[in-house]
């Protein structure tokens, strides 16, 4: 399985962020893709521990069972893209209720990241 197919394909996703001691902590989150770009956001916005070390490194790696996906993760500031990004979610999580409100909200939106795979 591609890297873009386990972002897009997989409900929830691991996340593999670095300590500052080097080692690693993996969180499971929720990822979208859009026109065959990942992205991602902190659904409980800049208080998520994993949001904080990917803003410190900029990276991460997603972990789908013995694969890694090593990528970069960049603060997504373009207003129409967050809006295909609120519309992915709202497909791909239909059903969620008060965890895809959170996820789609206006203050959410502001925590919201592209992902480059390595």
């Amino acid at each position: 399985m591609s890297a873009i197919d386990y972002l897009s394909s997989t409900d929830t996703v691991h996340i593999a962020t670095e300590l500052p001691d080097g080692g690693e902590i993996v969180t499971p989150i929720w990822a979208v893709v859009v026109d065959g770009t990942p992205y991602i956001r902190s659904g409980y916005g800049p208080q998520s521990k994993w949001y904080l070390r990917v803003q410190r490194t900029g990276r991460a790696t997603f972990i789908d069972g013995l694969r890694r996906y090593p990528v970069t993760i960049e603060n997504l500031n373009d207003e129409a893209i967050k809006h295909d990004v609120d519309a992915a979610y709202r497909t791909k999580y239909v059903g969620q209720g008060m965890a895809l409100r959170q996820v789609v909200s206006a203050q959410v939106r502001a925590y919201a990241m592209r992902i480059t795979l390595q």
